[in-house]
């Protein structure tokens, strides 16, 4: 619980209340007018502008959520990985997998396996060809494979507005 109560600072650090509303506002509707947005968010527009270029400076970005299989990525599925112990090898192969375009996560894990990989491509014969180069890398001991066969959510925006609707209301 302690980590949850780290976060919620970090949020409370990085943005205040208005800033929060507009980015709320901003993941439920990124192609929102500015003049609507300042007036949901008690801004100027010239504030809301203002803002907008502040967060892209933080690194956020304002894109658009396009689901795989509309692209013809047809096949998601996720590379566990054991890992070699040693830092330099680590280090290497991190470098290299973060190349790897068919990958769209990497998350160090905990547990029986050190690392978990989201890969999307079109098909079977495409997923082999990413595993057999993941295999090649410096560190990589072991892997192990699941492959997604259906999907009923896919949205990583729902925890994103829960924790900025949870702050604006400890900001009330």
């Amino acid at each position: 619980m302690e980590k949850l109560k780290g976060y919620s600072l970090h949020i409370r650090a990085m943005f205040d209340k208005k800033e929060l509303k507009l980015l709320k506002e901003l993941i439920i509707d990124s192609r929102q007018r500015i003049t609507e947005l300042a007036k949901k968010c008690g801004l100027t527009r010239q504030s809301v502008y203002e803002k907008m270029s502040e967060f892209k400076l933080k690194g956020i970005r304002f894109t658009i959520d396009v689901k795989p299989q509309d692209l013809g990525l047809n096949l998601i599925a996720y590379i566990l990985v054991v890992a070699d112990p040693h830092k330099a090898f680590r280090e290497e192969t991190d470098k290299l997998i973060k190349k790897f375009r068919e990958i769209s996560q990497i998350h160090y894990i905990l547990g029986r396996f050190d690392v978990i990989a989201e890969v999307m491509v079109k098909d079977i014969e495409e997923f082999r060809d990413v595993l057999t180069r993941v295999q090649g890398l410096p560190a990589v001991r072991k892997t192990e494979t699941l492959i997604v066969y259906e999907s009923t959510k896919q949205d990583r925006l729902d925890p994103l507005l829960r924790a900025l609707e949870k702050e604006l209301e400890r900001k009330e």
